[in-house]
């Protein structure tokens, strides 16, 4: 067994495989060598993997130097051959290495689909950029690349899942444009991509799945007719040898079909092909016409029909009790690539069989009935639907069948309709009319109608017809059919209609309308004929009279849609408008387009005729029409103004309900009338537009339709008593409205006002006031309403004015930014205080200044959190201005920090959510501030006036709230990146001289670090500043240290200073509460001192290891975040240093690897943090070395098995010295388990409950 064997000796005997040991030895020799490598590079065992894969890169580098040193000697010696101690190793060796023993396994690993194919990708791509003239490998070389996020054989290897998609999505674009050995396809991507296929789990990385198909098809699309008929028998074989993997292989099959290549040219075939020809003509797949070089088209014509015909035939006879898509679909492709009479025969039977199952009382096999009917319609054309519709009235006439029928119908056109191509379904449009017709206002229908019937089947539940109509209107040739697309309405509407019936027929034209307006072939013109002509009979039957009319010089004869009187007409006008107001919606209005305006001309006089209707519907499609024809230079308009005028003040004084459709559109158009040019209204109309019931009562009845009119009108600047009234009506509105649509409309109305409007200084006032006091107002929409009010004030007023009004202003903000809790309200606040600080005079700005400084610097603690806040608004606003202010802000500054860090000491409060510590507030809102004034200034950071401010912001970084300790990490980072900028060329030796670059400092704020990853992390920036600031910690203690000579650090805890060694010993005390205190007096001891001699006893490797461990600690007892950032700065800091200097640490930063990764952590680790774990891993491995990296992890796994191994014996030894004790262990761990499964099945009971 593995477990048994001795990993020390073999690692070693591995070590000795190097390019040196082939060169000793001779070929027949390193073969049983390189054998016993294949055979560890299918081991489960990391180790053993590594070092074999190691052995087989040496012979491979190996190989790479015997071919090149061969090519440069056969430049001067065509007969030269390699000679080491009499052994004999040229190219022809090299060819028969590679091709017999590497290419041969190689294969049969991508066969067995084993763990090491990892391994054996890197060995073939090592192979193809080294020995890129053996065994054809060059034809590989376009999958390669320099990037490895493109790099095929990276990627297919990769953890992350999108990467090997992609890896696969590159295989197959490569294909296309490349030619690759088909010895390489067949022996190594084949087995390679089947087994990745079989190797995803139904219903999930479906993404994958989809990409190997895609590859396995580029595949297939190149190779000849032996190795593409081979392809197809392996799919039937996997199927055979599987039942499971029928479905998958069935898709891969149907790809294979579709990339069919050996289709000779038809001329060259003669008559035999013709119908071939045709077929091949009609369908929708294209094929690549290529000439076969070794076998005649007829004779693959004849191995398609004798061999794999008959293998789909079973299947399918398999399958005769239920419905198999992907199988009806592999024959359809199939059939298409035979002569064309064994189609046209084998075609009625496959319909006939699937359509039987359309009988079928479960709803499972109608559903993958209908999905396969759907995929062969689609696979055959549409040209072909005829035929099926037929087939499928043929077999469903009765019962449930019918409702079967038009629901399969509908199924079908949504899914094959997807092409431009106009009039697909003009020749059989009778037919798919009296499906719906039917299905809608048939017997079909009225059984729908009955409730025990509707709940039975999917079927019956849902009206589909309605949709199948609009895809009907959507694919025929318009102008020839749209009247037959209307007759199924109008023939109903010549008889009684019930409401019912009624709803039905509207429901039909609202469809049929949807379907026009998506149809590619209507013309602008036919179409604006037809709605005219629609319009117009309406209204002449309604007046008697028979008037033609003419669009553009076209004569309009009447529609004669529907024959004779009927009550039910205005339904067809109610279309037409719909139409019609739908067309002006998509249509882009050019006033300068003289046809398009010579077009719809006529439509404003039909439209007036039309406001006389007795119909609301009809009254309110005419008013939505006028909209956009308003803002045109009609010629017709100036006749027609005084009736459409007089209309919209009828219809608008009728009513209060803005929300009535009719009122709306009437409100909309009077918008537009007091916008427009062409026809406005008076001051008198404007004067009664404004005592409208629903200006009254606009409070309790308000839309954004009745406040874009109120808007327009006080654009006008109508100047009348009511208008003041109805303002403070929208003002209260904007406040206490929680529609956002309607608080934008109140606020552009309410400043237009203010802006444009005459206004008293009392007036004026009492408006502001109202603003100022609603900054309280309860809802947070209304303050946000209010500060976005405020917010315009400030930009639009005039500046005199707004100095005047600034002290009031300002105060109120700084209540609102103190006292509010909303973060947003609060955001929206600092922006409106930094805007006016930006727009008042020079006067107003000291005021501000003075007050906020008076604020900070007095005495009352409740304003040191708002002064702050402003202050750091004015340092954004004033920026260098503000430098002579720094000088008393800082001391300040520094006393709240020091407050802070008492107040924490003397409360004892623990770095934790639930306490709130006292003045946090007022510490951070002074970091930020003062994080504000080092943006601004940078040099301050580091100069020796702030050394004991960053003292206490390094004691902050362990602040309970999240908040402080978020900023205080920010603050940290800034500080590390202003003082590596400068230190930047030769000054980054002076870098240890800097305040915190001292190693007790960074070995604290490390911790620090440490601590808050225990915590819960705010959001991902929180996350990568830990990470930045843990990173050059390490690294800059791991240097400062390294730079001490060999003496000073065997006496390095004996010459630190005091405040040092307070700082060790808390550093040490946050790592270990339990045992800190004493290692700190360890080291601190002269033994302590002895024990640090040696390379690995080094001050700074101790400090480090320690750091190292503790944060291994946290990543394997925290969340998957805190993992990642842990990991995270593993991989960084073996990136910013030497490989060498980075082994003394293997160790610990490969336990927690390794436990991740081996399952060995304690806990459920979840699947993407072990990937991560992984990619980790593999980093590692390439930063060490595998040699380093093989012989770390070596140690590591047997250390962890001496310990496993250790307690084992220690169990079974107290089993034997204290069998009480043992007795007791056994209970509490038997009481344990009973409890997880108690509460085991408890949960599963909740669950079946809350079901």
């Amino acid at each position: 067994m593995e477990a048994d064997l001795d990993y020390d000796t073999i690692i070693g005997a591995y070590e000795t495989i190097t390019t040196d040991f082939f060169s000793s030895v001779r070929e027949e020799h390193a073969l049983l060598v390189l054998s016993q490598c294949v055979h560890d590079l299918s081991s489960t065992e990391l180790i053993l993997r590594d070092s074999a894969y190691r052995s087989l890169l040496a012979l491979i580098d190996f190989c790479a130097q015997i071919v090149d040193r061969e090519e440069k000697d056969n430049q001067e010696e065509p007969e030269a051959m390699v000679v080491v101690e009499n052994c004999f190793w040229d190219k022809s060796s090299v060819h028969r290495v590679v091709e017999k023993f590497l290419m041969k396994h190689i294969g049969e690993a991508m066969k067995k689909g084993a763990p090491s194919r990892k391994e054996w990708i890197d060995l073939l791509r090592n192979m193809v950029v080294k020995l890129p003239e053996v065994a054809n490998l060059s034809s590989l070389k376009p999958l390669c690349s320099e990037d490895a996020e493109v790099d095929f054989f990276n990627n297919l290897i990769h953890l992350q899942k999108h990467r090997r998609a992609r890896a696969l999505s590159r295989f197959r674009n490569v294909m296309g444009t490349s030619n690759i050995s088909e010895a390489i396809l067949e022996s190594i991507f084949v087995p390679m991509f089947f087994n990745m296929l079989f190797d995803v789990q139904h219903g999930k990385l479906e993404h994958i799945r989809n990409a190997c198909l895609e590859a396995l098809a580029s595949i297939a699309a190149k190779v000849e007719w032996k190795s593409y008929y081979a392809l197809l028998i392996r799919c039937f074989r996997e199927i055979s040898l599987d039942a499971q993997k029928q479905k998958v292989v069935l898709r891969l099959i149907c790809s294979i079909l579709d990339q069919f290549h050996f289709m000779k040219t038809f001329s060259d075939q003669g008559p035999e092909l013709d119908h071939a020809s045709d077929d091949l003509n009609s369908g929708s797949a294209s094929y690549t016409l290529r000439k076969c070089s070794s076998i005649t088209f007829t004779d693959i014509q004849a191995s398609l029909l004798k061999s794999v015909l008959p293998k789909l035939q079973k299947l399918l006879n398999l399958d005769s009790d239920k419905v198999n898509v992907s199988i009806n679909l592999a024959a359809l492709k199939l059939l298409k690539l035979l002569p064309g009479e064994i189609m046209e025969a084998q075609l009625p039977s496959i319909i006939h069989r699937v359509s039987n199952f359309l009988k079928s009382r479960l709803e499972s096999i109608r559903d993958e009935a209908r999905s396969a009917l759907a995929a062969c319609l689609k696979e055959l054309g549409v040209d072909y639907l005829h035929f099926i519709l037929k087939v499928l009235q043929a077999t469903l006439k009765r019962g449930f069948e019918v409702h079967v029928l038009g629901y399969t119908l509908n199924f079908m056109l949504s899914k094959v309709l997807n092409d431009t191509r106009k009039g697909k379904l003009d020749y059989c449009l009778e037919d798919l009319l009296s499906v719906v017709e039917n299905d809608i206002l048939g017997d079909v229908s009225e059984e729908k109608e009955v409730e025990k019937i509707a709940s039975k089947m999917k079927e019956t539940k849902k009206r589909v017809s309605y949709e199948t109509l609009k895809m009907i209107a959507q694919n025929i040739t318009f102008k020839s059919h749209a009247s037959k697309l209307l007759s199924p309405v109008t023939a109903h509407m010549q008889k009684h209609l019930t409401p019912k019936k009624k709803v039905k027929l509207e429901n039909m034209l609202s469809h049929i309308a949807a379907g026009i307006e998506c149809n590619p072939s209507v013309e602008q013109t036919d179409l604006f004929v037809f709605i005219y002509s629609l319009i117009e009979d309406d209204l002449n039957k309604e007046k008697g009279q028979t008037h033609e009319k003419n669009i553009e010089g076209k004569e309009i004869p009447p529609a004669r849609v529907i024959g004779g009187d009927s009550p039910s007409s205005h339904m067809i006008t109610f279309f037409a408008l719909r139409l019609l107001l739908t067309r002006l919606k998509n249509l882009k209005l050019d006033r300068n387009d003289a046809l398009l305006l010579s077009m719809l001309d006529p439509f404003i006089v039909l439209l007036c005729k039309c406001l006389g209707s007795k119909y609301e519907d009809i009254l309110s499609a005419s008013l939505r029409c006028l909209i956009p024809l308003i803002r045109l230079p009609l010629p017709s308009l100036e006749p027609q103004a005084d009736k459409i005028k007089a209309a919209l003040l009828s219809i608008a004084n009728s009513t209060a309900n803005s929300g009535n459709p009719l009122m709306e559109s009437c409100l909309r158009l009077l918008t537009v009338l007091l916008q427009s040019m062409h026809i406005s209204l008076s001051s008198e109309q404007l004067h009664v537009l404004i005592r409208f019931p629903m200006f009254v009562e606009l409070e309790r009845n308000s839309s954004p339709v009745a406040l874009s009119l109120l808007k327009a009108i006080i654009h006008r600047k109508l100047v009348v008593h009511e208008i003041y009234d109805v303002v403070t009506q929208v003002a209260e509105l904007m406040v206490t409205s929680q529609v956002e649509s309607i608080r934008k409309k109140c606020s552009q109305i309410l400043l237009q006002f203010l802006l444009d409007y005459p206004l008293s200084q009392k007036r004026l006032q009492q408006h502001l006031d109202f603003l100022l006091s609603n900054l309280r107002y309860e809802h947070s929409s209304g303050r946000e309403a209010v500060l976005e009010m405020l917010h315009a004030v400030v930009v639009k007023f005039p500046k005199n004015v707004l100095d005047e009004q600034a002290k009031t202003i300002f105060i109120d903000l700084v209540l609102c930014l103190a006292n509010d809790h909303d973060n947003k309200v609060r955001s929206m606040t600092g922006a409106v205080i930094k805007l006016l600080v930006g727009r008042i005079s020079q006067p107003g700005l000291n005021s501000i200044l003075d007050y906020s400084l008076s604020w900070y610097l007095g005495e009352k603690k409740q304003l040191w959190g708002a002064a702050a806040q402003v202050l750091g608004l004015l340092v954004e606003v004033m920026k260098k201005a503000f430098q002579t202010h720094i000088s008393s802000i800082l001391p300040a500054t520094r006393s709240i920090l020091h407050s802070a860090v008492n107040a924490i000491a003397n409360h004892e409060l623990e770095v934790s959510e639930k306490a709130t510590p006292p003045l946090w507030k007022e510490a951070y809102y002074s970091l930020v501030m003062l994080e504000k004034i080092l943006q601004q200034f940078p040099h301050l950071s580091l100069v020796p006036e702030l050394e004991d401010t960053w003292e206490l912001i390094s004691e902050l970084l362990l602040h309970p709230h999240m908040w402080v300790r978020n900023i205080t990490s920010r603050l940290v980072a800034f500080y590390f990146a202003t003082m590596t900028e400068a230190c930047t060329g030769d000054n980054k030796s002076l870098l240890q001289n800097y305040f915190l670059m001292r190693p007790s400092r960074l070995f604290f704020i490390t911790v620090s670090l440490c601590c808050q990853l225990k915590n819960q992390l705010s959001d991902d920036s929180a996350a990568s500043v830990i990470t930045e600031n843990l990173i050059f910690a390490l690294c800059s203690l791991h240097s400062s240290m390294g730079c001490m000579e060999p003496e000073a650090s065997q006496k390095f805890w004996s010459s630190i200073g005091h405040d040092d060694q307070v700082r060790f010993l808390r550093a040490f005390q946050l790592v270990d509460p339990g045992k800190g205190r004493a290692t700190f007096l360890y080291l601190n001891s002269e033994m302590g001192n002895h024990s640090s001699e040696g390379p690995y006893g080094d001050v700074r490797f101790l400090l480090v290891r320690i750091l190292f461990k503790t944060m291994g600690k946290i990543a394997l007892q925290m969340e998957p975040v805190q993992m990642k950032i842990v990991f995270n700065t593993f991989l960084k800091f073996t990136s910013q240093i030497s490989g060498q200097e980075s082994l003394p640490y293997s160790d610990q930063l490969l336990i927690p690897v390794f436990k991740v990764c081996e399952g060995h952590s304690g806990k459920v680790i979840p699947e993407p943090s072990k990937q991560f774990a992984q990619e980790i891993s593999e980093s590692l491995r390439n930063a060490f070395g595998i040699e380093n990296f093989v012989r770390a992890y070596a140690q590591i796994r047997k250390d962890f098995k001496d310990k496993r191994d250790k307690r084992k014996r220690d169990k079974k030894l107290l089993a034997v010295v204290d069998p009480e004790r043992n007795a007791k262990r056994k209970l509490r761990i038997a009481a344990k388990n009973r409890a997880n499964k108690r509460r085991k099945i408890m949960s599963l009971k909740m669950q079946r409950w809350m079901r």
